[in-house]
């Protein structure tokens, strides 16, 4: 039966007989690792630059990964548990609280010296506690996945539509929570009933999928499987996903609660997508970083040129371009910005000049150091650039439009010669 507990908090009853994936998963190395005094049961596999670490639903333990982290460790290290008092971890002494479970996996991925960056994959209310730990942690993660998670929002929404089936979801949901889950339930429900969850802090914006089941249930005997709490559960993940800039929302009406058993791809495609998407995250970031440190080199430049010491300037823009380790199109690139949006003409030379020598045997390097030349209204320089583009052009084999284009700007330098050769009229 597909109860309103499995829906908010996740499958908590696990089968006695496991699959042959199950069965797999089981063979691999399981690591019962000491959390602070307490054994807890982990599974770690794989390798990659992102660690992946999976949150069960209320209830569950580390089997319901079965189907996708096997995958996933295809590209990434991989790490699957089971929180205390769930499969074979200890129980813990204590109230568990949100903050508590969170505590639990600071401190295991402490113990297991789990490097990040993190990707979290979070299922139901795994969902909450991946954002708890997200919020507390947000320079360690990377990414995340929300696999028809919990929302906070759900049993006001559905009260606003019919308080008395509202209520009778929690009483029935409540009626199928193990004996030995009933005092963390407390805690869960209180979070529901606050709308809220406990204040951490903001989420980091980092790159999310949000995975949602949109499937119907015929003959619904739960108010939440009704059209109108699916059509609302659908629309707080909406309203969830818009909180981040960078992301996927996949709405699925194959699966039920529990997609990554039902279409596990979907999960590892989500988790994949989340893993690329973190990576041009941190390429833009690096690059935006590079050239932030560029600049500050490049703004010392102008102070050197207006004194007169014109050489120790260029060796400064020299210095400058090879520490970036940018390449030729971005180094032309930020010459031209200097020279237009930034004005700095002088300075613009000085990169593009830089950029020329360092790679001799490009012609657009040529060109683009002839037409800052051409600009400063050094004509016969700028047509000794024009004429080595051409070569290297020709010699390379390039397009006549590209070879037009050089042509073109000798044209305009010899032009301008012969301008400049003309008596001035008196």
């Amino acid at each position: 039966m597909n109860t309103p507990l499995k829906r908010l908090f996740g499958a908590t009853i696990i089968a006695a007989t496991l699959s042959a994936a199950t069965a797999a998963w089981a063979a691999e190395p399981a690591d019962m690792i000491n959390v602070r005094g307490q054994q807890v049961n982990m599974v770690q596999m794989g390798d990659g630059p992102y660690t992946v670490i999976f949150e069960s639903g209320f209830g569950s333990d580390l089997t319901v990964w079965r189907k996708v982290a096997p995958a996933v460790a295809r590209s990434a290290r991989v790490v699957a548990y089971s929180r205390a008092g769930h499969g074979k971890s200890q129980a813990r002494p204590g109230e568990r609280t949100l903050s508590a479970n969170t505590s639990d996996l600071e401190h295991m991925i402490a113990a297991a010296k789990l490097r990040p960056p993190f990707i979290l994959v979070g299922h139901s209310y795994g969902g909450f506690l991946i954002r708890d730990f997200a919020a507390r942690n947000p320079a360690q993660v990377a990414g995340m996945v929300f696999v028809d998670a919990s929302d906070e929002r759900i049993e006001a929404e559905l009260r606003k539509i019919d308080p008395a089936k509202t209520a009778h979801d929690i009483k029935i949901s409540e009626s199928y929570t193990p004996a030995k889950f009933k005092a963390e339930l407390k805690h869960v429900q209180a979070i529901f009933d606050r709308g809220a969850l406990p204040a951490a802090g903001p989420l980091p914006d980092v790159p999310v999928a949000v995975l949602t089941s949109s499937k119907k249930h015929e003959n619904a005997e739960f108010f939440l499987h009704s059209p109108e709490g699916m059509k609302t559960w659908r629309s707080l993940h909406e309203s969830f996903f818009r909180q981040f800039s960078t992301g996927i929302h996949t709405v699925t009406a194959h699966a039920g609660h529990n997609i990554h058993l039902e279409q596990p791809q979907l999960v590892i495609s989500a988790i994949e997508q989340v893993m690329s998407l973190a990576t041009d995250q941190e390429t833009r970031r690096l690059h935006a970083q590079a050239r932030a440190a560029l600049f500050s080199q490049l703004d010392r430049a102008p102070a050197l040129i207006q004194s007169g010491r014109h050489a120790e300037a260029g060796l400064l823009v020299a210095g400058a371009i090879r520490d970036s380790k940018f390449g030729e199109a971005d180094i032309n690139r930020i010459g031209y910005e200097l020279l237009g949006k930034r004005g700095q003409p002088q300075v613009a030379e000085l990169i593009l000049k830089a950029n020329a020598q360092a790679h001799a045997q490009s012609d657009n390097a040529q060109d683009s150091y002839g037409e800052v030349l051409l600009g400063a209204k050094k004509p016969a320089e700028a047509k000794a650039q024009f004429l080595n583009a051409i070569s290297i052009a020709e010699k390379q084999g390039k397009g006549e439009r590209v070879l037009a284009g050089y042509r073109g700007n000798l044209a305009r330098a010899e032009q301008a010669l012969a301008q400049s050769a003309r008596p001035s009229a008196e």
